[in-house]
């Protein structure tokens, strides 16, 4: 098929269909590959929008593409319809679509716990606008329903997908009136409010990483993996022939290094003198490089100034050896995660496959070992677990059940301690 009759057939597909288009259904029609229906998308799309006298527009949502009428039709529109889709949202249907949206799927007695009250009129009223639907009931007793937003709520909001959310605090802790902009002021002389931080610390190959990056999704709040700062430090000291250990020697390479962390796509970026240190940091070599350097004083001291300043801008997850006991020793949510050596090994070694290093188990396991001991013997904010700290031993348990857990903790903690809630960035 000539790419005239391709961009015809993909215009006539997206109008008949009415619905979004998968990107995989667009290429079988179209007889292309996945990359190159996207690319034709999105040279529809570019067409659209240099062509002043087309309503219409291409808008990509959730993997799928559909046509859409463009803002500046909107008045005939809203003629056309009565005005249906601008009334505008009660405060409380405001706050119940946020709920849904930052934590999809949903069930009703959830975002009642969040919410404090019951919702079931508001998700009625939800549903019937078109931007909550069900979606599938949660396999246990009672069967409850799960809640979702639609693809309209997205087409409204101006979304591809809900991880294009902007990144909140908790829902539980009063900032989704933030999505409608009607946070309520603070009444006066009411406590001042904190961003939350949620530390999770443990031993290396324990799964902090992968545990921080799924809560995260889940609650929408940003994950700051701290290793990765100690990692691409020890980094640039091989890099330079410069030991670890030399505490002189890092000190002044210190002072000639600025560190940034970006968080802005939900994917933490550590860089090193404007470089990403990511394709480098996962190594062993770099690992025990961490382990020596991250023992240094001057190294912890610069690396904690920075892990604070973010605490205190946003709320955030922070997963490392020592959150919980020194960075952050007034987290109001702390857990502890860890596995036997030989489950950490057997995940470690795996990874290492992935990236085509070859090693064996038992030298993982003495790698681990070692790193273990380091790390708990160190003079300055030893690995240990903080006294207030859940520990959670994942050698016998799947993701869901770690973050299942973990959840359980937090809605639990939030209604023993109603009184710490998350807000602005302010001390």
């Amino acid at each position: 098929m000539a790419y005239q009759e391709q961009m015809r057939a993909l215009e006539a597909l997206l109008f008949a269909a009415g619905d979004p288009l998968p990107f995989e259904d667009l290429a079988l029609l179209l007889d292309v590959g996945k990359d190159e229906a996207i690319a034709l998308a999105e040279q529809l799309m570019r067409r659209y929008q240099r062509d002043p006298l087309s309503g219409l527009t291409v808008r990509e949502i959730e993997g799928a593409v559909c046509l859409a009428t463009k803002s500046s039709a909107s008045e005939v529109l809203e003629n056309f319809f009565g005005k249906i889709r601008g009334q505008k949202l009660t405060d409380a249907a405001y706050e119940t679509l946020a709920v849904i949206a930052y934590n999809a799927p949903v069930t009703r007695a959830e975002i009642e716990t969040v919410r404090g009250v019951n919702s079931d009129s508001v998700v009625a009223r939800l549903i019937e606008r078109g931007l909550v639907r069900e979606a599938g009931a949660l396999e246990v007793p009672g069967r409850p329903v799960l809640l979702d937003v639609t693809d309209q709520f997205l087409l409204d909001f101006g979304l591809k997908s809900t991880r294009d959310l902007p990144a909140m605090d908790l829902l539980m802790y009063d900032t989704v009136m933030k999505l409608s902009e009607h946070m309520p002021h603070e009444a006066s002389g009411s406590p001042v409010r904190k961003p939350l931080v949620i530390a999770i610390d443990g031993p290396s190959g324990a799964g902090k990483s992968t545990v921080a990056r799924l809560l995260s999704e889940h609650l929408g709040i940003l994950s700051l993996d701290t290793g990765a700062m100690y990692r691409a430090l020890g980094y640039k000291a091989l890099r330079l022939g410069i030991s670890p250990s030399d505490e002189e020697a890092v000190r002044a390479m210190l002072a000639e290094t600025v560190m940034e962390i970006d968080l802005s796509d939900r994917v933490q970026k550590t860089r090193v003198d404007g470089e990403d240190m990511e394709p480098f940091i996962r190594t062993p070599e770099a690992s025990m490089a961490a382990s020596d350097i991250s023992v240094l004083p001057v190294c912890r001291d610069y690396c904690v100034r920075i892990q604070r300043e973010l605490g205190k801008k946003q709320a955030l997850i922070l997963e490392g050896r020592d959150i919980g006991s020194y960075v952050f020793p007034d987290a109001p949510v702390k857990f502890f995660v860890t596995a036997s050596a030989q489950t950490r090994a057997e995940r470690r070694l795996k990874d290492l496959e992935k990236a085509g290093v070859e090693t064996s188990l038992e030298e993982v396991i003495r790698d681990i070992e070692e790193r273990d001991r380091q790390d708990s013997s160190r003079k300055l904010a030893p690995a240990v677990k903080a006294p207030d700290a859940v520990e959670i031993d994942t050698s016998d348990m799947t993701l869901r059940e770690v973050i299942d857990t973990m959840l359980d903790v937090i809605r639990k903690k939030e209604l023993d301690q109603p009184g710490w809630r998350s807000g602005e960035g302010r001390e």
